[in-house]
């Protein structure tokens, strides 16, 4: 497969050299011993494996120091509009428990604490689930330095309780991140891209499809129209799977989703002909995923109409869906006059940065289920795109 490098790859410092070595050498004893690796099992292994992934390495991912940058640590306004809807659900009943999905640097978590704090909703607990142990010391570090009188410390967890949880549950930048299979249609047909090892070095393989993947390209034509020749995409196999896995014993809980992607229609459009995969390291954005296997991230932008059906395969309910502009203009938080430390100009630029159609308003998505009794958040009368999906 060619692969087509946006900008010049960051050369690899002996320590990450070393890393990808043994992430290889063990990629190479899984085909030996499990036959050919997908790409999705590949993406999970150079993420996730306890030893040798991304996520898992004792290192600083998010931040200057790291290979990017998210939403909470661009601008403070990010995590004053999520503590703003969750401000008007609690109050409109929802139990006071804040919990957040794979927290990062631990900033989303804290900057929503202190803004629930001077709207006079303060969590009644703060969840935070996150079972690796290194970033976990980070965000506990943080809250020790940060720690403001009023605000209940976090609870560290590696998962939630299987019954009886509920509250308002924040899932920021997390599902691009989860495995997809990737997919390609040639002039002989669709067939998977995989991952081999030839001599210490990976290179890519084409495989047969398997079935379930055979049955959601027939899907996708059938309801999309017929894609041309060549078409390279993806599609996240997994994502009932991982939410079943977070979501299951929730007893009443809104759930919030932010992510960059599309609905289907716009994902899968015969002009987006190369897919969405995209790498990073050092702050740079490349698309080769086999350059540096557990020393760079690796993420696919989100199909938001397989989200929701996903979703609802789990007994939680779309609530609302839109884009991240207009949810941010709508909830407000930017209209405050506490400008948090911020000059009026430095205020402004966060303001377009979340909502400029160069930034991330056009680029983000917002989505918001439910399940339980859990109150309405009015400001999807005003923004609400659900009918896009």
């Amino acid at each position: 497969m060619k692969t087509e490098i946006l900008t010049p790859l960051p050369e690899l410092t002996e320590q990450q050299a070393g890393h990808c070595a043994k992430a290889r050498e063990a990629l190479g004893q899984m085909e030996r011993a499990l036959g050919p690796i997908y790409f999705d099992r590949y993406m999970d292994f150079v993420l996730y494996d306890a030893r040798l992934g991304y996520y898992q390495i004792a290192a600083e991912t998010i931040g200057p120091a790291g290979d990017f940058v998210t939403l909470p640590e661009s601008t403070p306004l990010f995590a004053r509009t999520l503590a703003s809807v969750a401000a008007d659900l609690f109050r409109a009943g929802l139990s006071r428990n804040l919990i957040e999905v794979g927290p990062g640097t631990g900033r989303l978590s804290l900057a929503m604490s202190r803004e629930l704090l001077r709207l006079g909703c303060v969590p009644d607990r703060h969840l935070l689930l996150e079972p690796n142990l290194f970033q976990r010391g980070r965000q506990e570090a943080l809250w020790a330095q940060k720690a403001i009188p009023g605000i209940p410390l976090p609870e560290w967890l590696d998962q939630l309780p299987v019954e009886g949880w509920s509250g308002f549950l924040v899932l920021n930048e997390i599902v691009d991140a989860w495995p997809v299979a990737l997919m390609e249609k040639a002039a002989s047909g669709w067939f998977e891209w995989g991952v081999g090892v030839t001599d210490g070095a990976l290179s890519w393989r084409r495989l047969p499809l398997r079935s379930p993947t055979r049955e959601m390209l027939e899907t996708l034509e059938s309801e999309c129209g017929t894609l041309p020749v060549p078409y390279r995409t993806e599609w996240n196999r997994s994502l009932g799977v991982r939410l079943r896995a977070i979501l299951t014993g929730c007893r009443e809980g809104c759930a919030m989703v932010i992510d960059y992607g599309y609905p289907k229609r716009l994902y899968y459009h015969p002009e987006r002909c190369r897919g969405t995969l995209a790498c990073y390291l050092d702050h740079r954005t490349h698309a080769d995923p086999l350059y540096a296997p557990g020393a760079q991230d690796i993420t696919a932008m989100v199909d938001f109409t397989a989200l929701a059906e996903a979703m609802e395969g789990v007994g939680w309910t779309l609530a609302g869906f839109a884009r991240l502009a207009p949810f941010v203009l709508v909830a407000g938080a930017w209209e405050e006059a506490d400008l948090d430390g911020h000059t009026r100009q430095q205020w402004i630029q966060d303001v377009l940065r979340l909502t400029g159609p160069e930034e991330a308003g056009e680029l983000f998505r917002v989505m918001m289920c439910t399940k339980g009794q859990v109150p309405l958040w009015p400001g999807w009368t005003q923004c609400d795109e659900s009918d896009r999906l």
